[in-house]
Parts: structure tokens; C-alpha cells; sequence
């Protein structure tokens, strides 16, 4: 099994079935997408449903980065200061209603499992090591959980951090310009994404997670394929990160039908959603700023294929 789902968890670092349609949303006359000179970073210019002129920018993010990331261009922090209303992954009661249900989510299993019954003696071993004191207690905890924490190691060894990632620093930026905003997801989607699949397809990637982290040429291979997909985005090689990311996905997908599910959950489902959301902006009027991760608006199931198939967009 492939262990580039790591690049995945890029996308849902923070961390629908129940789609909304947009079919009942005015027809425009299709949009105009354009790619801007500043870094990942999208304008789209249409008309409302009055015939006026509609914007929506769309900065596409890294959810974690170095000092190179700032200072934004001033075209992008012209656009983010003007914006009539603002939409990130989730929204500002979202990430107040998932700080209000961490108990329940860091919760120890329902059914009273252990993850020591289903580990061999080496993977017991290395999560011993890596926890310590605290080995009794993530015990108990469902795998995703574990699973999450372990992903962190390889990020951390890259040098890249989320205190420079741009979701932390719009939303500390709204805050303090008190400005609430959208989210393009649902609490609910979100948290589908974060503990996704069942107990022992958890406990399958919790084994995958270790594998990569205990073996040298893998888990050097994830570090280096991690940097090269943050520097092609630095340098705004977008026909670099698209080919870099839908490579290593595709391999994913291919080597296990569970990474399928997961894939169809985090990627073309939210960015089906995500289309209607961005017509619905364009049909309100005025301008949108819209936060959200770099690889949601590339390769063919991106959110700008979705708004060309839905002829929103040229």
C-alpha cells in the first residue's frame, strides 16, 4: 500500500456526503477565471443576478509554511481588505463548535478496544518509544487519533509549521479585524474526513503510518516529496504542485479502495460542494475572499473543473 496519503492530510491538516445544490441558482452568463501573478491565487469576475459586476478571489493555501510565505503580495492584501465577506474551510461558529466537541472527539473508544490487541510487538514497541508516559492513555483512543499525531513527526522534521500556514493567519486576521466568515464546509464533513473509516480501516492506517515513520527510505521519501510540493507553491509553480500532487495521488488511489473512499470524501465531494458555494457567491454579488487549500484548485477533480462542467466558468 502506498503511504503517499500523507499528501492528503496536507488538504485536511486542520481537521460532503450531504451535498447542497445549486441548481436552483439564476444562470449568469458564464464567469472568467483567471490566474493572477501573485502566489496560488484566483480571480474569478462575473455578474450577480441583477447583471451587476461579481467578483470572488480565491487564495489557495498551504496549511503549513515557513517566513517565505509573508509579506503576501499587495494585490492579494488589497483584495482580502476590500472583501464584502469572506469563506475559509470552515467558518467562525464551526471552529467554535469543534473546540467545544474536542472532548467527545478525544474521547476513549466507545467500545472499550485497545489499540495494543491489534499492533504486533514491534509497532507496541515503537508507539511505547514515541509516547512514553503517556502510552496507557492514547491506548485507549480511537486510531485516527493516533494516527494524526504520528503524521506531525514528518512535518516537523521539514522545518515547515502551521504558525506560518495563511488559514492561521486570515482567521487571526479577521478576528482581529472582527470580521466573521463562511465556511465551504460543514462541521460535520470536516470531522467525516478527520476520523474517517471504520475501527480496523483505522487501525490499517495507523499500521501504514508506522511502517512509513520506522522505515528510513520511506519516511525520507515523504519528507522529500513534502518540501518539493511547498517549494513548487513558494514559487508559484502551479503546473509543477498539480503534476506533483495528482501523481502521488493517483498512485494512492490505485493501491487500495480504502484510499479510494477517502480521496472521493476529502477531495471530490467537498469540491462538487465547494462549485456550488462559489456560483451561489457570484449570483449574490459584490466581492468574496475565499481561504482554502492549493490542492483543491487543481488537477481535474478540482473545484475550477466542477465550475466549468456546471458552465459557471469559461
Amino acid at each position: 500500500m502506498q503511504k503517499t496519503k500523507f499528501k492528503f492530510l496536507l488538504s485536511a491538516f486542520f481537521v460532503a456526503l450531504v451535498m447542497t445544490s445549486c441548481a436552483s441558482a439564476p444562470k449568469q452568463a458564464a464567469a472568467t477565471l483567471t490566474k493572477t501573478e501573485s502566489r496560488a491565487f484566483w480571480r474569478i469576475d462575473g455578474t450577480d443576478k441583477n447583471g451587476n459586476p461579481s467578483t470572488v478571489y480565491i487564495q489557495g493555501t498551504f496549511h503549513l509554511g515557513d517566513e517565505r510565505i509573508f509579506p503576501l503580495s499587495e494585490e492579494v492584501q488589497q483584495a482580502f481588505l476590500n472583501a464584502d465577506r469572506y469563506a475559509g474551510e470552515l467558518s467562525t461558529q464551526s471552529y467554535a463548535d469543534l473546540e467545544n466537541q474536542a472532548a467527545i472527539l478525544y474521547a476513549p473508544n466507545k467500545d472499550g478496544k485497545l489499540i495494543s490487541d491489534y499492533m504486533n510487538d514491534e509497532e507496541n514497541a515503537y508507539l511505547k518509544t514515541v509516547f512514553l508516559q503517556q502510552y496507557d492513555s492514547i491506548n485507549a483512543l480511537d486510531p485516527w487519533i493516533i494516527s494524526n499525531t504520528l503524521t506531525t513527526l514528518i512535518y516537523q522534521q521539514t522545518g515547515l509549521t502551521s504558525e506560518f500556514g495563511l488559514d492561521n493567519s486570515f482567521t487571526d486576521n479577521l478576528k482581529e479585524m472582527n470580521r466573521t466568515w463562511d465556511g465551504l464546509d460543514e462541521l460535520s464533513v470536516q470531522l467525516e474526513v478527520l476520523t474517517f473509516g471504520d475501527y480496523d480501516e483505522q487501525i490499517t492506517n495507523l499500521k501504514d503510518t508506522i511502517q512509513t515513520l520506522t522505515n528510513a527510505e520511506e519516511s525520507y521519501k515523504l519528507f522529500t516529496e513534502t518540501l518539493e510540493l511547498y517549494e513548487n507553491y513558494v514559487n508559484d509553480d502551479m503546473q509543477s504542485f498539480e503534476k506533483s500532487f495528482t501523481d502521488s495521488t493517483k498512485l494512492t488511489i490505485k493501491s487500495d479502495k480504502s484510499y479510494k473512499k477517502y480521496y472521493q470524501k476529502l477531495f471530490t465531494d467537498r469540491n462538487k460542494e465547494w462549485a456550488c458555494d462559489i456560483t451561489n457567491y457570484l449570483n449574490e454579488g459584490g466581492t468574496t475572499f475565499i481561504f482554502a487549500g492549493c490542492g483543491h484548485w487543481v488537477g481535474k477533480d478540482s473545484t475550477f473543473a466542477f465550475l466549468k462542467k456546471m458552465k459557471t466558468i469559461n
